[in-house]
């Protein structure tokens, strides 16, 4: 019997010696689980907070920032990179920038690797790095950098943007909105479809509404909030200062979706890329989807689904901090310092006094030429509404410095309208048409530009044209990126409606050019489509047309006194 107790207690404390070696090794396998639970947290929170600041700074990558090199110790770490960005910011450089909230610190910065040399793997090319820690006592968690590939040129010119309305935007109605390249042919085919259509506003609570039932190839910048209604499919990001609301059912955006307020689906509708806000994030009906995360303080449902089933990726209940989109002066041809709509007037008000009186052309099918040498009627000048057009005088190669980058010819007049089936052409080199009282364009009159020519038409009062406006060529840009036709208002409507616009197209013709008239309202109801771009104090799009945007323009010299805004072309980027 006492061996078979001494057994036993053996037997016992083998037993108790495996159960130690099991419970032992639970713990030690349950606080593996944990870190490894707690660096995917980690890794997460890094990886959002890297992508935020890294498309904060790719909208100072489109508003035109250049591209820095890195100093020759390259392959630096990420406590390096984070001093070089701080120096950088903090010397007023716009290529570099250093974002916190909470624990965490993010560097971004938009570098130039120069050939022969090399970046975390990457070859020469440009390339937006942006770089994340938290703070963990002496030993910080470090994320993996983002590494985005830019390619092409800045947006930084007068006309960075299809539709920039300072105020705001409204889009109801009307065909696609998209860009293309000018430089690359005629619209149509593989040149079409292209995603650098962006629709802005840039004065605080400019709000930007979207009712299109059409596809929008661009992203949409709001300094107030946005609101999509019955839109078709937006290729591109949105990004507000105020809510981001989506209404519609049909509506689906491909990008992501950031607010400085609050993001709230109150339709069907998708966002398949991620949802940041830094107040709620609100899925007000069954169908509402997102399909990457949603990262907020609350994310909450009004329906009676879990909200988790409306979101594909990861629910982050924190802060994102999403930055406010920048707000910029309305009258000024580009984001940075430089000339405003003032100045052209200033520049041409020395030869208002010149002016050859006011010019009304109506009257049966002739043909009238604006020329450098002065007003052309034909032949029988008994039957032609331009009495003694010997006193149309133009004033030749009119230097305005920081505003045009080529002399023009000016021929100034006190109103000017054309009516009736006449043909108006401009013909030879660059004219300048200022008009100090309205401009009308009506009936069943054309006006034309021919080949090889360009056309400005500034203005002080409304501008209606309800007929045709065209260019002879295939393009609305010349080989340097600037508009063949374009329009200045200076005139101030009021904010009125779009009625009432300062700026009226209704035509069914196609026009080819670029608008800016940054104290009026720009109303496009034409049914003819608007190959260019269009500035103004707040833009209105309804009717049929569609409205594509030239990326050739990013290359404009207007308004940067003469020094090229842009790159090769439209930017574009891609994660790697």
């Amino acid at each position: 019997m006492k061996r078979q107790g001494g057994a036993a207690l053996i037997v016992v404390l083998g037993i108790v010696a495996i159960s130690t070696m099991i419970g032992l090794a639970s713990m030690q396998s349950s606080q593996i689980d944990e870190k490894m639970a707690g660096n995917y947290k980690l890794s997460t929170r890094t990886a959002l907070f890297t992508e935020r600041t890294a498309m904060s700074l790719a909208s100072e990558v489109r508003a035109g920032a250049s591209a820095i090199t890195l100093p020759s110790n390259i392959d630096m770490d990420q406590d390096g990179f984070q001093s070089f960005a701080a120096k950088t910011e903090n010397d007023g450089g716009k290529s570099c920038l250093i974002e916190a909230a909470d624990d965490m610190t993010a560097a971004a910065c938009y570098i130039e690797v120069p050939k022969g040399e090399e970046f975390q793997d990457r070859k020469a090319g440009n390339y937006i790095v942006a770089w994340s820690a938290i703070s963990r006592g002496s030993k910080p968690f470090v994320g993996q950098p983002l590494i985005i590939e830019v390619d092409g040129g800045t947006s930084g010119g007068a006309y960075g943007s299809v539709l920039l309305g300072c105020e705001g935007v409204n889009v109801s109605g009307g065909g696609a909105i998209d860009s293309y390249d000018s430089r690359e042919g005629s619209y149509g085919g593989e040149n079409q479809g292209r995603s650098n259509a962006k629709i802005q506003s840039n004065a605080p609570g400019g709000d930007i509404v979207l009712s299109t039932g059409q596809p929008i190839y661009g992203d949409v910048v709001s300094s107030g909030g946005i609101e999509v209604g019955n839109s078709g499919t937006i290729y591109g990001n949105l990004k507000a200062n105020g809510d981001i609301v989506i209404s519609n059912g049909g509506a689906d955006i491909r990008g992501n979706v950031a607010s400085n307020q609050a993001i709230r689906l109150t339709g069907s509708g998708t966002i398949a890329g991620n949802a940041e806000a830094n107040t709620e994030i609100v899925t007000g009906n069954w169908g509402s989807s997102i399909e990457g995360n949603a990262t907020a303080p609350v994310v909450r449902t009004t329906t009676n689904r879990d909200v988790e089933e409306q979101v594909g990726g990861s629910i982050n209940r924190w802060s994102p901090n999403v930055g406010k989109v920048a707000t910029s002066s309305c009258d000024s041809f580009i984001t940075s310092d430089g000339a405003t709509i003032g100045d052209l007037s200033d520049a041409l008000t020395p030869y208002a006094s010149a002016s050859s009186g006011s010019l009304s052309i109506g009257g049966g099918n002739r043909t009238y030429k604006l020329t450098p040498y002065g007003i052309q009627v034909p032949a029988d000048s008994n039957n032609n509404s331009v009495p003694n057009p010997e006193r149309y005088q133009v004033t030749r190669d009119v230097m305005i410095d920081g505003v045009f980058p080529e002399p023009t010819n000016v021929l100034v007049l006190d109103s000017f309208s054309l009516g009736g089936s006449a043909n108006f052409v401009v013909d030879g080199g660059d004219m300048t048409l200022y008009v100090k009282g309205d401009i009308n364009i009506g009936g069943g009159a054309t006006f034309s530009v021919a080949e090889g020519s360009s056309l400005k038409i500034v203005t002080d009062e409304r501008f209606s044209l309800s007929s045709g406006l065209d260019v002879a060529s295939d393009s609305p840009t010349d080989e340097e990126g600037n508009p063949i036709l374009s329009l200045y208002s200076t005139f101030d409507d009021g904010d009125a409606p779009a009625w009432n616009a300062g700026v009226n197209i209704t035509g069914s013709s196609a026009f080819k050019g670029t608008i800016f008239a940054p104290y009026s309202t720009v109303n496009v109801a034409g049914s003819g489509g608007l190959y260019g771009a269009v500035k103004g104090r707040r833009v209105e799009v309804s009717g049929g047309a569609s409205i594509h945007y030239d990326e050739a323009l990013m290359e404009s010299t207007v308004g940067t006194n003469g020094e090229s805004a842009g790159g090769t072309g439209g930017i574009s980027f891609t994660w790697l």
